[in-house]
């Protein structure tokens, strides 16, 4: 006779109960989903239900997992709307008596995990008519408990792993960010090397420090060229007593009272002064400096530059001795020219003096005929007394003083010292000035001497001609760029490309006996006046040179030249 039916279901829940016991230890180390599904499983295999459903949540209804299993329990989603809208939470655990769904008998019941469901819940549905037993029950309860347990600890575990998982990512960024800031850095600090090493190159090549002073603490520092400038030793500490000390003592009063007004924020530090160096030696240096100012406007410190100029002044006292040299051996090739120029006006005021005279002596005087030989005699002598003022002018040494020029009166004085030249040689020569130029600002001799060499040369160029026109003209247009463009054309035999580009260099001639510095001294002055000179060819023959300068700083009223007059043989038309 076999065990009675109460012992074999006492049996098999013990069987059950060690089953679902020992299902805990697979979820060790799995993640949240896998327990929720896990627990479905488990209750659908083990317990032999129609329907499961589980649902289980971390804390504060975070990461909330749902899974179900089996279709018996169709209506499950609105009972668990209906009851949530009534109760608001699951206190206890429900028995549902009747699940729908078509079955007969269809029991059900809804497990709440933690205290008021906040761990979540599981939902279990049987056609057994007695569903759910103690048995079912309590199996239900120590599966849900095991499950709860499991998730929980699968939760913390995810999120310790998340964590980690966050701390090395974050660990990952920030080493990246540290290699990628380190190698900014260095590759900031290599262009910085590079450069202060171009600044101080470029320091070195162009004579000119750098320098500085707080305001507030006076201390002064200096860059490597000006410590080289100044002559002072690299580990010596800058200080206004010995910028004083190297400054020459004519000069000391007047540094000094820019620096005090430069300390004060009071001034802007343009000047040249000298500095007188221990073994006696003279530097001549152009400071160039400004204050800085904070958003308050309170004087922050004095910033500049210092620039080493003696070569560059010794250079410009060079070129213009040498120019000034040239001036007077290019008068000396006019002299012949100059007494033609001089000549005539005093051969007529002896002239007008004699018929002067015998109007006087005729009996009765004619005196109106005396008045008007003797404004005769006047204006001769002012014009023997211009053109030897042009002469001086041309031949004295002077130092370069620039004014506003009117570049075709320029033109026309230069041309008359000429007159002689252009009458010997045969030469026709024609002006095309131009109206309403602009005024340029310039130095008269020196212009005055580009034109002289540029003519000059032209006709040097065309003495050689045999057969055929000698026309020299001088032109002048305004520039694209609105400056004044003067140009000088002859119909000699012209230059080729190898003495095109070699025309401007220093002691190159094309003439015999020429020393071949008068067309380099010309560009030297066409550019100190900010402007360009070059050579081209001229159509049909010949050689063509030009020069553009700007035009004045200052806006002044444009020129009115003489009208356009050609000429066609000697005498000059303008």
């Amino acid at each position: 006779m076999g065990p009675e039916p109460d012992v074999l279901r006492l049996q098999r829940a013990l069987r059950d109960l060690v089953a679902l016991s020992s299902v805990p230890a697979a979820w060790v180390g799995r993640e949240p989903h896998a327990v929720a599904a896990g627990l479905a499983d488990v209750l659908v295999n083990t317990l032999y239900l129609d329907f499961a459903f589980v649902r289980l949540c971390g804390p504060d209804e975070g990461a909330a997992v749902e899974i179900a299993r089996g279709s018996a329990w169709r209506a499950f989603p609105e009972w668990r709307q209906q009851y949530f809208a009534a109760h608001g939470r699951l206190p206890r655990t429900e028995i549902v008596a009747d699940i729908g769904g078509g079955m007969q008998a269809g029991r059900g019941i809804v497990i709440p995990v933690g205290i008021d469901g906040e761990g979540g819940l599981v939902a279990a549905a049987s056609g057994r008519a007695d569903f759910p037993s103690e048995t079912d029950q309590l199996l239900l309860s120590v599966a849900v408990n095991h499950a709860a347990t499991a998730f929980r600890m699968a939760d913390l575990v995810h999120s310790h792993r998340s964590a980690e998982e966050a701390l090395r990512e974050s660990e990952r960024q920030l080493r990246k960010a540290r290699d990628e800031l380190e190698m900014r850095v260095a590759e900031r600090t290599i262009e910085l090397q590079r450069s202060e090493a171009y600044l101080a190159a470029a320091q070195r090549l162009s004579h000119t420090g750098s320098f500085g002073w707080d305001g507030s603490s006076g201390k002064l520092s200096w860059s490597e060229e000006t410590f080289r400038i100044l002559e002072c030793n690299r580990a010596d500490q800058p200080t206004v007593d010995f910028v004083l000390q190297r400054t020459h003592p004519y000069d000391r009063a007047r540094v000094q009272q820019s620096i005090t007004l430069a300390t004060q924020g009071r001034k802007t530090l343009d000047f040249e002064h000298r500095l007188l160096m221990p073994d006696g030696r003279i530097k001549n240096i152009h400071i160039v400096g400004h204050p800085v100012f904070d958003e308050s406007g309170e004087f922050v410190e004095f910033v500049g530059t210092v620039m080493d100029v003696t070569e560059r002044r010794r250079a410009e006292e060079e070129r213009q001795a040498l120019a000034h040299a040239n001036r007077v051996a290019t008068m000396g090739q006019l002299t012949a020219s100059i007494a033609h120029e001089v000549k005539q006006p005093i051969a007529a005021t002896v002239i007008n003096a004699q018929a002067a005279l015998r109007w006087l002596g005729a009996q009765p005087p004619e005196l109106e005929e005396v008045r008007q030989a003797l404004e005769c005699v006047a204006g001769d002598g002012l014009r023997a007394s211009e053109v030897i003022d042009r002469i001086r002018a041309l031949v004295e040494k002077s130092p370069p003083r620039k004014e506003a020029l009117a570049i075709n009166e320029v033109i026309c004085e230069v041309i008359v010292l000429l007159h002689g030249e252009v009458v010997k040689h045969g030469i026709a020569v024609q002006t095309q000035l131009a109206e309403g130029l602009p005024r340029i600002q310039g130095d008269r001799v020196q212009l005055q001497q580009v034109i002289l060499n540029l003519i000059l040369n032209a006709i040097e160029a065309m003495r050689g001609v045999g057969e055929g026109a000698r026309e020299l003209r001088v032109s002048t247009v305004k520039s694209e760029a609105g400056g004044v463009l003067v140009a000088v054309r002859d119909t000699g035999p012209g230059l080729d490309r190898v003495k095109l580009e070699r025309l401007f260099e220093a002691f190159y001639t094309t003439k015999p006996g020429g020393l071949g510095m008068g067309l380099s001294i010309c560009r030297s002055i066409v550019e100190a006046h900010g402007g360009q000179l070059w050579a081209d060819a001229n159509t049909p023959h010949g050689a063509v040179l030009q020069f553009a300068v700007p035009r004045g700083a200052t806006e002044v009223q444009p020129e009115q030249p003489p009208p356009l007059v050609a000429t066609t043989a000697g005498p000059v038309g303008n």
